[in-house]
């Protein structure tokens, strides 16, 4: 153990369990553990899982290994008080066979003025309950999330695969006490019949957007890297090395709408645009100067706005296309010295949830995604009781890769997340403070 890591043993903070991260090699667990707090489980869950390429265990005294890697949660029945009873048991008994970096995922119905008072009043304790259990697994690096499924969400098994893969994987270790909710089911489309799609990443030249087109490079899209021309020859040498092309633009220029608007007629529009750029510009608000605000906001909120208009306005996405902002923890929690900066985060997550329901007409969904902290060239020039704090203070005990956030745009961007849009998902290791 470092000096670094017995200081912070001394202080609380014990020294955290390793994440494994995704590789061709670990996407899913060989066996899933279906259990459910009533005596039936869920069909539309069962055909989501039959989709996979796993095992579906539905009892854990049928195990026929000691450890429990990915286990599932069928909490969509509801029955009466004796519900909250078999919760505790159903969990509480799983616990001892958990292994390190396991999945937890619950699933159940979403709130709804359809529902009585007793099903709202269960499905928002789950919240409570998902968020606790995370920060007490969390010490093996293991998570817990949530998946809602609303009442217009009818064949949800359709869109629920998706998302059960990508938490059950390796590809959300640093997620964890989240919840995201499956929406209506009814825009699902083809894929787009273009060969390649084209994926446009603001920010490009370095950290967690290099990291974001790397990924998506992997996935086959053609990646447009955009970034300012400080960053050039950054931009250049990734987008080289992804066979893509590089844009120098300020995304805060009042032309750069209609820039993005040509580049899009000459690639037959594009499928998915991760609006990653961002900067921070910290003073208490008492000694902010005022160019240091709009500056922050221009770049950070206002530029998405522009854009977004400019490209919807043209018809430059194409229908089926994938919209991702990139909010912050911050803007979830505060930070002082940083009013200019959580008030442009916050705002994105307003913003994505306000235009889904016109973006779902054009079958185009919109989310955005809340970094906790990641480790980055950024971070390192941090106070060194500063940096190590923002490390620690989290349920997994640890501060997430640039590849994280890269993983949660990868699961947004893709065709079948169909039925998520308009909400923030947080990739922070559940943030102690602030979630």
């Amino acid at each position: 153990m470092s000096l670094t890591n017995k200081f912070f043993s001394l202080l609380g903070f014990p020294e955290p369990i390793s994440l494994k991260r995704f590789n061709s090699k670990n996407s899913l667990p060989e066996n899933v553990v279906l259990l459910s707090i009533s005596k039936q489980i869920n069909s539309n869950i069962e055909q989501a899982l039959l989709q996979l390429p796993t095992n579906i265990i539905k009892s854990a005294s049928d195990l026929t290994e000691k450890s429990i890697a990915a286990l599932i949660i069928d909490a969509t029945n509801y029955i009466d008080e004796s519900s909250y009873q078999q919760l505790y048991l159903t969990v509480k008994n799983t616990l001892r066979h958990l292994d390190s970096n396991a999945k937890i995922l619950i699933i159940a119905h979403a709130q709804s003025p359809n529902k009585n008072v007793d099903e709202n009043t269960f499905s928002q304790s789950l919240i409570g309950f998902s968020k606790s259990l995370a920060k007490e697994v969390g010490r093996k690096a293991s998570t817990t999330n949530i998946i809602f499924i609303a009442d217009e969400a009818h064949d949800s098994h359709l869109a629920l695969s998706n998302p059960i893969n990508f938490f059950l994987s390796s590809k959300s270790s640093f997620i964890s006490g989240q919840t995201l909710t499956i929406n209506a089911v009814n825009n699902l489309i083809n894929p787009p019949s273009k060969t390649k799609k084209i994926a446009v990443v603001t920010g490009a030249g370095q950290g967690i957007g290099s990291a974001i087109a790397s990924r998506l490079f992997d996935e086959g899209y053609f990646v447009i890297g955009i970034d300012i021309e400080p960053m050039k020859i950054q931009l250049t040498n990734v987008m080289k090395t992804l066979q893509g092309e590089s844009v120098i633009l300020d995304v805060s220029a009042n032309d750069a709408g209609s820039k993005l608007v040509t580049l899009a007629k000459q690639h037959g529009g594009f499928d998915l645009i991760v609006h990653n750029a961002g900067i921070t510009r910290d003073k208490t608000l008492a000694k902010m100067p005022e160019n240091l605000w709009q500056q922050t906001l221009n770049i950070n909120l206002l530029s998405v706005m522009r854009i977004n208009k400019a490209l919807l306005m043209e018809q430059s996405i194409n229908q089926g296309g994938r919209i991702i902002c990139l909010s912050s923890m911050n803007g979830i929690a505060g930070q002082g010295g940083q009013t200019n900066y959580a008030c442009s985060k916050a705002a994105i997550i307003g913003y994505v949830k306000s235009m889904n329901t016109k973006l779902a007409r054009e079958k185009i969904t919109i989310n955005a995604i809340a970094p906790g902290f990641i480790e980055t060239q950024m971070t390192k020039k941090m106070p060194f009781f500063t940096r190590e704090m923002g490390r620690r203070m989290n349920a997994l005990g640890q501060g997430g890769l640039p590849i994280d956030v890269a993983e949660a745009v990868t699961f947004l961007g893709d065709e079948l997340s169909f039925a998520i849009s308009g909400q923030t998902l947080r990739v922070c290791g559940l943030n102690i403070i602030g979630t």
